[in-house]
C-alpha cells in the first residue's frame, strides 16, 4: 500500500478532514491517553475516508492491505462495529443473510457466510434464545443451521399480521394447512428440491428468489413465485 500515491491522488480537502478528524479524536480526552486499539480503530476510520479500505470490508481486505493476521482483522473489525451498529442495524444484516442461503442436505441443513464476527454472535445468539444450536465448528465464518432453526430465525422476524398473511399465500399455493412454524419448513423444503440440480451461486441465487419475499413480507411477489412450487412434479 503506497500511502504518498494515496494521498497524492486524495482531493486536499478530503485529506485535511481525515487529518483533523484523527487529531481530535486522538487528543480526546487528551494526548496519549487512548488505548492502542482505540487507536487503530481511528487509523482505520481514516483508512475508509481516503476510501483505502471499504466501509464493510471482508477479512482479507485487512489482512492484504494491513498486513495484519486474520484473528486480529476480526478483532478489528469486531470491535469497529460494536461501536456503530445498533441491534436494529444487527437484525437487518442477519436478514439479508438468510436470504441467501446454501442448502445441503436436502433442504435439511443452511450454511450461512458470515465473515463478520459481531454479526455472527447476533446470529448464534438469536438462534440459542430461540431454543435451537448453530454449527460454526467447520469454520469461524461459516453457521450451519438445521431446519427447525432456520424457519424459527425467520418467523421470529415478522409480525403476526405477517405470518397470517403469508401462511394463507403458501397455503394457496399448496403446502400443507398448519401453523407458520410449520408451513415455512414445507416451504423451504420444497425450494431445496426445485433448485436441488443446481450448485454453488446458482442454487443461491434461485433459493434467495423464493425465500427474500417471505423474509421481506413481499406478498404480491411471493405469490407469483411460488404458484408453481407445490405441484407434484416437485414432489
Amino acid at each position: 500500500m503506497d500511502i504518498d500515491q494515496i494521498i497524492a491522488e486524495t482531493p486536499e480537502e478530503n485529506v485535511k478532514s481525515a487529518l483533523s478528524y484523527m487529531l481530535k479524536s486522538y487528543m480526546n480526552p487528551a494526548f496519549g491517553a487512548l488505548p492502542k486499539n482505540e487507536v487503530e480503530l481511528i487509523v482505520l476510520n481514516v483508512l475508509e475516508s481516503l476510501n483505502i479500505i471499504d466501509p464493510e470490508p471482508e477479512l482479507y481486505q485487512l489482512v492484504s492491505k494491513l498486513r495484519i493476521t486474520r484473528s486480529k482483522a476480526r478483532g478489528l473489525i469486531y470491535d469497529r462495529e460494536l461501536r456503530r451498529s445498533t441491534e436494529s442495524d444487527l437484525d437487518e444484516r442477519v436478514k439479508t443473510l438468510l436470504k441467501r442461503p446454501l442448502i445441503q442436505k436436502n433442504g435439511d441443513l443452511y450454511v450461512l457466510e458470515v465473515e463478520n464476527p459481531l454479526i455472527s454472535d447476533h446470529l448464534r445468539s438469536k438462534v440459542q434464545k430461540l431454543g435451537y444450536v448453530s454449527d460454526g465448528s467447520f469454520s469461524p465464518s461459516l453457521i450451519k443451521l438445521g431446519l427447525d432453526a432456520i424457519s424459527a430465525l425467520i418467523e421470529s422476524y415478522l409480525s403476526d399480521q405477517d405470518k397470517k398473511q403469508l401462511t394463507a399465500i403458501l397455503i394457496e399455493a399448496g403446502a400443507p394447512d398448519t401453523s407458520f412454524g410449520g408451513v415455512i419448513k414445507a416451504t423451504l423444503k420444497k425450494v431445496a428440491v426445485k433448485v436441488a440440480s443446481d450448485s454453488g451461486e446458482v442454487l443461491m441465487d434461485k433459493a434467495s428468489e423464493l425465500i427474500t419475499p417471505i423474509i421481506d413480507a413481499g406478498f404480491d411477489l411471493l405469490r407469483e413465485r411460488v404458484s408453481d412450487l407445490f405441484d407434484q412434479d416437485n414432489d
